[in-house]
């Protein structure tokens, strides 16, 4: 326990802190937790990736994918503890796109390209198939730094993702 919390007071330090800090106790989680498809209420769905690049690239942000399988106990790990708490801080918010896809749903979305395919067709050629993974992605959909797959430490999985993002959003603003 002692050194989970020195090793999030380290964390908060080195990354600045503003979504580990966030607590996830403000999610209901009776209401989300039999399924991480039931997150798709907090977390935007990916649907048409495209028009999000084209919103992405014309404000400089990166697009933050998250890849889940619909009875996931991990999946709903990340979200409940990295990935929705950055969504609900501002700061993040306003600095990232965040984009759910739910791989065993059946459903399909526009990819980056325009053109139409299914949640689980789009992970497999993005290598997210294996779940959760987070990666992050300019508008043209090329990554932006190492995917974070699966979850290799739980108690730096928060941080693991947060300097992703950071990293994400510095190398964008540094392109001009």
């Amino acid at each position: 326990m002692l050194r989970t919390i020195i090793a999030l007071a380290f964390l908060s330090g080195v990354l600045g802190g503003t979504a580990l800090a966030q607590s996830a106790a403000s999610i209901d989680e009776s209401k989300l937790e039999n399924s991480s498809r039931d997150w798709e209420r907090i977390l935007p769905v990916a649907v048409d990736l495209k028009r999000d690049g084209s919103k992405a690239s014309a404000e400089k942000k990166p697009i933050l994918l998250f890849f889940n399988l619909q009875s996931c106990h991990f999946c709903r790990y990340s979200l409940r503890t990295a990935v929705v708490p950055m969504f609900r801080d501002p700061a993040w918010r306003s600095a990232i796109e965040f984009r759910q896809v739910t791989i065993d749903d059946d459903k399909s979305l526009i990819d980056f390209d325009g053109k139409k395919v299914t949640n689980i067709e789009f992970a497999k050629a993005r290598k997210g198939s294996f779940t959760p993974t987070v990666m992050l992605v300019d508008g043209d959909g090329k990554l932006l730094g190492e995917p974070i797959v699966g979850i290799a430490n739980a108690d730096y999985h928060a941080g693991y993702v947060e300097a992703l993002a950071r990293s994400a959003v510095e190398s964008l603003k540094a392109k001009k």
